[in-house]
């Protein structure tokens, strides 16, 4: 069963329990994870919640309590001696209902490997701090301009890899890109930076993450370039590419399920309230690049120390030597 499954299921039962009576009606999650979680709903207001019970020593040097848009953090003591609950709670933020289950269930996803108490606590730190900035980052008014072309862009490579034969399932759980992550797709130790441009000059790209370019860690970093005309009434719509994309996936229905948890996590939601929405996307460009010692970047490990937020532009014709065809890329993304 999957956490998104498992975690639903937990939802429900308690739901369906909760009475009128103020408390926190949870059942246990059917997973198996090193400490106990639980799901369940609080009365009044019937507000969902994921629980861990941890041994208090495992917690030592970790804060926890925290709340930001989206969900707050608060810890309860056990009934038992030297033993807390941490809760995660959602809370009212003007972002889509369902994102608090996608976030629950990255949690869980995140912590199912670890092996102990310990190594669950620190992966949850980190998993809400990643999940903190998510929050901060996303506006209740839904995709900017830059993020409506973004996310095209990802989900046209994202069909593509479909037509190429990259499993179902991997491939979306491959999709990082919505969920904050310093590169858009991740298989394994290779990853794929997908950017998009619709300015006039399209011989530039923008780099606004320092991490981005940077291939510490991975067997393979490749780019993907693309240059639209982004036009009213022309081209091919988002709306039109995510049901081709829908439709590809839909005799795997654990990959679609986990496509349209990206798609929310990316601030789209149905039906499109965008301004954007009557817009189309006609391709000018598309070049593929392979990111590797000699590329032109930036790398975190060469800043002095004191600098932070760096932002800056690649002309691409400093890239030619770098060059792959797309074929060769998505080679690598096959097993």
């Amino acid at each position: 069963m999957t956490a998104s499954k498992a975690l639903i299921a937990a939802w429900d039962a308690a739901s369906a329990d909760a009475g009128v009576t103020p408390g926190y009606y949870h059942r246990r999650i059917q997973l198996r994870l090193s400490q106990p979680a639980y799901a369940g709903v609080v009365v009044p207001g019937r507000i969902r919640r994921l629980s861990f019970d941890f041994e208090e020593v495992s917690l030592q040097g970790l804060n926890l309590k925290d709340h930001t848009r989206g969900y707050l953090v608060e810890t309860e003591k056990h009934s038992s001696p030297e033993r807390i609950f941490i809760h995660l709670q959602e809370t009212p933020s003007g972002m889509p209902k369902d994102l608090f289950r996608v976030f629950c269930s990255d949690v869980l996803q995140h912590i199912a490997p670890c092996g102990n108490a310990t190594e669950t606590a620190r992966t949850l730190h980190s998993r809400l701090g990643h999940w903190k900035r998510f929050f901060q980052s996303r506006s209740p008014e839904g995709l900017s301009r830059d993020e409506y072309i973004g996310i095209f862009a990802e989900i046209e490579f994202f069909k593509r890899c479909l037509e190429h034969g990259v499993a179902h399932q991997i491939l979306s759980d491959a999709w990082q890109g919505p969920l904050g992550t310093n590169q858009d797709f991740l298989f394994g130790h290779v990853a794929v930076e997908v950017k998009a441009v619709t300015a006039n000059d399209a011989g530039f790209l923008h780099i606004s993450n320092i991490r981005q370019l940077d291939d510490t860690g991975l067997n393979g970093l490749f780019l993907s370039h693309i240059a639209y005309d982004f036009r009213d009434g022309a081209g091919n719509r988002l709306l039109s590419l995510i049901q081709s994309v829908r439709s590809l996936l839909a005799a795997t229905p654990d990959a679609l399920a986990t496509f349209d948890d990206r798609l929310l996590a990316a601030g789209y939601t149905e039906p499109d309230p965008s301004p954007f929405a009557s817009f189309g996307f006609t391709e000018r460009q598309r070049s593929y690049f392979k990111v590797c010692e000699g590329f032109p970047r930036i790398l975190e490990s060469a800043l002095a120390p004191g600098i932070s937020d760096v932002d800056y532009s690649v002309n691409l014709a400093a890239c030619t030597g770098f060059a792959m065809s797309e074929i060769d890329i998505l080679n690598s993304l096959l097993p």
